[in-house]
């Protein structure tokens, strides 16, 4: 009988074990691929966008114009300026700009790097993601590339010109030791501490079964700090690559974070409590990501688009169009005077004037319907929207500038003024959006025309043109 009884106890013992390692394995399994494609994913977005944000600072056709003749030479090193901003506040090896070229390849035209800088006209070793930047299309490697600079993985974005052509491509480097290395140790450490907690756990069932309960509450405690190791991880990535982090930023926390946090304070279950953090690190990476495609694509100084928004909007209402599935109007602006007001009364009075015409686009046509394409002028795209509807717009915007003017705090030397114009896609005769572009530019530039017929003389007679509005 004492051989019997033994015996279904160790069989207890032996079941419950291997339970225990099957729990674990597949938390393990669920953890390590839950964890390993977010981080994957969290340093793809932030490669692509440094990319995009450097590409939206460069000229496409500044790009295109370069020569083998300007090397060395004032409009490389304008570009290669520009580009050196970025190698100096962000985490990568390099950052440069290459063109298309015949037979299918690509060339370096600029190199940031001033150390060892690629020469103009020099091949570029190809990869996928390069030839869908070739193709319009920003991307990332999937697999390191080698060159005689190393190994490495890369985001590019490609720069248009004024007429829709690839003017350049801006490349940016990150090391591939780097980037496996954080892969590598987020799952290693992952499966090492599923393994410690594993083998912990079948030692105390094996040898103390009597106190069954309060060892698995134990391993439950091992197990859950998986949870705490991976956000431990993410902070140690987001430090590495020199963004911010999320809760330094000033956005609340939503309702259901506030009560996924509750939960976990609350929930006494070790596995339950698990899959609640991972869910809470799932939310924090969601909103990492946002944060980037956010700085990726916005204007900072007016809070509207920026070009590299507007440029994507562009090829996408102009793929819908060769579909025939759009409708859509769109108006430009041009600030009135703005280099004048730079001129007399300084920048700070010209960014007023910028940010309080885009406060009027924006109470007017929506915040993201509209884009700031250049120093001066802002675009609105608004589909479903017909000239009618813009001529209606149009009314409530002059009322806008009236109203803004008014909330101009009394030490303001300037007002708002800015040219517009307006045109509507019109079927079978618009073959791409650049048409409707054409249109409204023209009807802005008439506008802008009669404006300065109005004010042929800013400071005749000691006065200023924002006095004469």
């Amino acid at each position: 009988m004492e051989i019997k009884r033994f015996g279904h106890t160790t069989k207890a013992a032996v079941l419950f074990t291997v339970s225990l390692f099957a729990v674990n394995v597949i938390i393990g399994a669920v953890v390590v691929i839950q964890s390993r494609a977010s981080v994957k994913s969290l340093i793809n977005d932030s490669m692509l966008g440094i990319a995009k944000t450097a590409g939206a600072m460069l000229d496409g056709d500044e790009l295109a114009a370069l020569t083998a003749e300007d090397e060395g030479g004032e409009k490389q090193e304008a570009v290669e300026d520009k580009l050196r901003v970025f190698a100096e506040n962000f985490d990568f090896k390099y950052i440069y700009a290459v063109r298309p070229s015949e037979g299918g390849k690509f060339i370096f035209i600029a190199d940031a790097d001033e150390k060892d800088p690629a020469p103009y006209g020099k091949e570029v070793v190809y990869s996928p993601a390069l030839g869908s930047a070739g193709n319009g299309k920003a991307d990332v490697d999937k697999f390191p590339v080698s060159d005689e600079w190393g190994k490495y993985y890369t985001a590019y974005c490609p720069v248009k010109t004024s007429d829709g052509r690839i003017g350049g491509i801006v490349g940016v480097d990150f090391d591939a030791e780097w980037y496996e290395k954080q892969m590598t140790k987020n799952a290693a450490y992952i499966i090492f501490i599923s393994v410690f907690s594993l083998a912990v756990g079948g030692v105390m069932v094996l040898l103390v079964t009597v106190r069954l309960k309060n060892k698995f509450d134990r391993l439950n405690e091992e197990t859950m700090s998986i949870a705490s190791d991976i956000g431990a991880l993410l902070d140690e990535i987001h430090g590495e690559s020199d963004f911010p982090q999320i809760s330094g930023e000033s956005t609340a926390l939503s309702a259901a974070e506030v009560e996924l946090s509750d939960k976990i304070k609350n929930e006494s279950s070790g596995i339950e409590k698990l899959s609640l953090e991972v869910e809470e690190i799932k939310i924090n990476l969601r909103q990492y990501i946002n944060y980037v495609h956010v700085k990726a694509y916005t204007d900072g100084m007016t809070g509207v688009g920026n070009k590299t928004a507007y440029l994507e909007l562009v090829h996408n209402l102009d793929n819908r169009i060769v579909k025939n599935d759009v409708r859509f109007s769109i108006a430009v602006f041009d600030i009135d005077a703005l280099k004048c007001a730079n001129d007399e009364y300084g920048h700070e009075e010209g960014d007023r004037m910028i940010t309080g015409t885009a406060n009027c686009l924006k109470r007017v046509f929506g915040k993201k319907n509209v884009f700031r394409i250049g120093g001066d002028e802002f675009i609105a795209v608004l589909e479903d929207f017909f000239e009618n509807d813009m001529e209606t717009a149009f009314v409530r915007l002059d009322n806008e500038i009236v109203r803004e003017n008014k909330s101009m705090p009394e030490e303001a030397k300037v007002r708002v003024s800015f040219s517009k114009g307006a045109a509507t896609f019109e079927p079978g005769r618009d073959k791409a959006f650049k048409e409707v572009f054409r249109r409204a530019d023209k009807a802005m530039y008439i506008n802008k025309d009669n404006y300065y017929k109005k004010h042929p003389n800013p400071r005749a007679n000691g006065e200023t043109e924002f006095d004469a509005l």
